[in-house]
């Protein structure tokens, strides 16, 4: 999985409108639609082992890449840019008399109103894909005890476009900012970003009536302070497990400043590293 940070949409929108540096904020644009598609592709494939292994029943998701929504937006995207560019051209050397008079010709009106029907269909479709997707696959697992959390938001394809349109494409950028925060959170709680959902094996009636009666006493009023809490799950486990244990904790806190607490007194105990204290600062 190539996991980005929230840090690189602004990046991005800003490259976006600076008309010298665009093609470099389109190709990153693309590039991280493309991350968001193959981190998709992974987090199914790598759930429907766990799923299987376990003898669970996987929910109704198609698992084909949508990676034809991406080729067709990313057409339809690029001949309505050009189309723009050449209609300001064409419109900038006319005279005043003559723009009243002007008119497109029809296959140009076609040419528009086709690339612009195939860019909301394309593009609704791969956020369904992206999002709806991974929304049904997250409430499988809590249903399946794999996680506790619910990290993704469910989105409509069709809304998100109109949304676009709405705010002269300003909500693209808070869209993809939060599909790239909640999924990687995701993806780290289901252990499908660090290797453990290999790890995770089917429980006999027996254990999941002991976890479930140590979640209840663990919600009581007389629980143990959370810091403590993740130092005992994360004594004797291997790094990649912890780090994917205090990840999950820390972003599931409300109170940043409480996070930010005890991640400072995990690494002043040593049991994160400065690398890993500034990675999860990212996400709080």
């Amino acid at each position: 999985m190539i996991l980005l940070r929230p840090f690189i949409i602004f990046i991005t929108f800003v490259l976006s409108y600076i008309p010298v540096l665009q093609f470099v904020g389109l190709a990153l644009l693309f590039f991280i639609y493309h991350v968001l598609i193959r981190n998709r592709n992974l987090h199914i494939e790598r759930m429907k082992k766990v799923y299987e292994t376990n003898n669970l029943t996987f929910p109704d998701i198609k698992e084909k890449s949508p990676i034809i929504w991406f080729i067709l937006y990313m057409v339809s995207f690029l001949v309505l840019n050009v189309f723009y560019l050449y209609l300001i051209q064409q419109v900038a050397t006319l005279t005043l008399e003559e723009i009243q008079t002007f008119t497109l010709p029809s296959w140009q009106i076609y040419l528009l109103l086709g690339s612009f029907i195939l860019s909301w269909i394309s593009y609704a479709s791969m956020i369904n894909r992206i999002d709806k997707d991974q929304w049904q696959l997250q409430e499988s697992e809590i249903s399946n005890k794999i996680v506790k959390n619910r990290f993704i938001k469910l989105r409509d394809g069709n809304v998100v476009m109109l949304l676009r349109i709405i705010t002269l494409d300003v909500y693209q950028w808070f869209l993809l900012f939060f599909l790239i925060r909640e999924t990687t959170i995701h993806y780290f709680e289901d252990g499908t970003a660090t290797g453990r959902y290999l790890e995770l094996i089917k429980k006999d009636e027996k254990e999941t009536q002991n976890e479930t009666s140590t979640n209840g006493a663990a919600e009581k009023p007389a629980q143990e302070d959370l810091y403590e809490k993740i130092i005992n799950q994360i004594k004797n486990v291997g790094e990649d497990e912890r780090y994917s244990t205090i990840f999950s904790h820390v972003t599931s806190i409300p109170d940043k400043k409480k996070a930010e607490e005890i991640l400072e007194k995990l690494l002043e105990e040593g049991y994160i590293k400065e690398e890993e204290y500034k990675k999860l600062q990212q996400f709080l």
